[in-house]
């Protein structure tokens, strides 16, 4: 596909492209990181980096803008991260189609594509002579770019009150210490930078959000990082070096100090992390803000990529034996003078409300927890729905998680996985190794397990835990799903989440879900209904089931790398109720 998008840049094309960015192989893998959007990033396109939803709706508005002025005339890609950012339900803003057409100027056909009286062709050949002015031509219309989306981001902001720049520069104006990268995972980001600023003994931290990465804004970057005084700049890439010193991202930051501002720029550290979906989650960027700051006081530090969560090669090391003794010999010299800070680690307190929902595939969670999210935005405040996606066979456990921020004015995008809510859509998950379900819920948080054959003592009796450790709740919501024809449990697990947070109101909840409920419409708002009504933090007599299927021990003890035939588990045990 990179040599299509050579093309469409070398033939002047202002098509556009959205990506939602994820790892290339091999070995196979469908999750996120930028490793395709760094291997086109010499094709010779316009690439601009969304860190949401509607960052990545403005952004494509805007990229025709950009694409189809005549200094330009080129190709565009919009990026914004896979899943955590192309499958997540947030509140987005959508401009009116004659405002957009008021903000985008006509298109303008420079040559015919078919004209017989007017002959043009098209994907000529050329040599030596021609090809290199041409090529020279085309890079001056890439730097052009740069100059056409200032001006586009600036009108853009004018027309619909959401302003956009090459960069965004989040924290103290005057950073000492400064973590730069692309995207959606600067959102945990944000949460950290906002968090350390005015903590006793930390200077100034910012994050450097970079949004247009071609044509790169070098002489901005480093004037911007010159003004603030910043001594130090974390890199991170989700990407890697491919042979190189640095990642792209790292690699174009330190050639813009370099050339603008050579031996008086800050120091600069690259960080890899994020691949394959892996999350980058806050106290990743509080372990670099920490390493800016060791740097910034002179400490030694590596000239290559350091990595975020690889256990044998961590950025900070406490003791020798953390780590190989060859990674050791390496790098142990820069390791002991490099500390880690509790100042920079310490926990960061929640300012939002959390819930995960563990459910089985084919139960229809998202949906459920999709149209919480919809009540809750109509409701005014800013929610955030992102469920797992993976290679799950129907069946398997997975997760949906629910950020509730109720700072209508500040955007939060970033889970610190301390759960208010924990909700089972299937109760045998509580008997699963692999998921801790009390992992992460706060002290006294609640938990919602689908039951109609445990009790809330059982359940307490289970999980090994006190009244004061979690509030559980439980609903038959197979049962009332059943009784109602419904082939999903997920309307009757909506109506009893309202009913043990009820931090989205019910009343005000239902006047969406009638007009959003999936079909047939009446039995779904009958089981919302219903399980809020069922729903019970005591035990209850409830009617069993002659026989129920549970999981026996060897299955649930199974792991992959038992795959020899003698240990696999055995087949699931019909039994009777108790």
């Amino acid at each position: 596909m990179i040599e299509v998008l050579e093309n469409a840049a070398g033939g002047s094309i202002p098509c556009g492209l959205f990506l939602g960015n994820r790892a290339t192989g091999a070995p196979i893998n469908i999750w996120a990181d930028n490793t395709d959007a760094y291997a086109m990033r010499d094709s010779g396109l316009i690439q601009i980096f969304a860190s949401d939803g509607q960052e990545a709706l403005d952004s494509i508005i805007q990229g025709y803008r950009i694409a189809e002025d005549l200094r330009v005339r080129l190709p565009f890609a919009v990026n914004l991260r896979g899943f955590t950012g192309t499958h997540a339900y947030e509140g987005v803003e959508i401009p009116k189609p004659e405002d957009v057409d008021n903000y985008l100027p006509p298109f303008v056909p420079l040559y015919p594509l078919f004209a017989p009286e007017k002959p043009v062709t098209y994907g000529a050949m050329l040599s030596a002579y021609p090809y290199r002015r041409h090529k020279r031509n085309q890079t001056a219309a890439l730097r052009n770019a740069a100059e056409v989306a200032l001006k586009a981001g600036r009108e853009f902001g004018q027309n619909f009150g959401r302003s956009y720049g090459h960069f965004d520069w989040i924290g103290d104006t005057k950073a000492q210490l400064v973590v730069a990268l692309l995207g959606e995972s600067a959102s945990a980001g944000e949460v950290v930078a906002q968090h350390l600023q005015g903590k006793d003994g930390i200077p100034g931290v910012a994050l450097l959000k970079i949004r247009l990465f071609s044509p790169f804004p070098s002489k901005e970057i480093a004037e911007a990082l010159h003004r603030a005084g910043t001594k130090a700049v974390i890199v991170l890439d989700e990407g890697l070096p491919h042979g190189g010193v640095f990642p792209p991202l790292a690699q174009r930051i330190s050639t813009a100090i370099h050339v603008y501002l050579g031996g008086d720029g800050p120091k600069v550290a690259s960080v890899i992390g994020g691949l394959g979906g892996s999350e980058v989650r806050p106290e990743h960027f509080q372990l670099m803000f920490n390493l800016a700051g060791n740097i910034a006081e002179g400490k030694p530090y590596r000239p290559e990529p350091y990595w975020l969560d690889i256990e044998e090669d961590p950025i900070f090391v406490e003791r020798e034996d953390q780590v190989s003794p060859k990674l050791w010999k390496q790098w142990g010299k820069i390791w002991k003078k490099q500390q880690r800070k509790e100042k920079f680690c310490a926990p960061i307190p929640p300012e939002t409300h959390e819930i995960r929902i563990y459910s089985r595939a084919g139960q229809g969670a998202i949906t459920s927890a999709v149209g919480f999210t919809g009540a809750g935005i109509e409701k005014g405040y800013r929610l955030l729905t992102v469920p797992a996606f993976g290679s799950e066979r129907r069946g398997a456990i997975i997760t949906t998680d629910t950020l509730v921020n109720f700072q209508k004015e500040k955007k939060i995008r970033s889970f610190l996985r301390a759960w208010d809510v924990v909700i089972l859509y299937d109760e045998t998950i509580l008997y699963s190794p692999e998921h801790q379900v009390l992992e992460g819920l706060k002290e006294g948080g609640t938990l919602l397990v689908n039951s109609t054959t445990l009790g809330v003592k059982k359940i307490r009796n289970i999980l090994g835990a006190s009244e004061e450790r979690v509030k559980i709740f439980t609903v038959p919501a197979g049962g009332i799903a059943e009784g109602l024809g419904l082939k999903h449990i997920n309307m009757p697990m909506l109506g009893a989440l309202h009913k043990v947070y009820d931090k989205i109101p019910f009343d005000t909840a239902l006047n969406y879900y009638e007009k959003n409920v999936p079909r047939p419409r009446e039995a779904s708002l009958g089981a919302i209904r219903q399980a809020f009504s069922e729903t019970t933090d005591r035990d209850v007599p409830r009617p069993r089931n002659e026989s129920k299927l549970t999981v026996s021990q060897d299955f649930l003890d199974w792991r992959p790398e038992h795959h020899f035939q003698e240990s696999w588990p055995s087949a699931l045990d019909e039994i009777q109720a108790e």
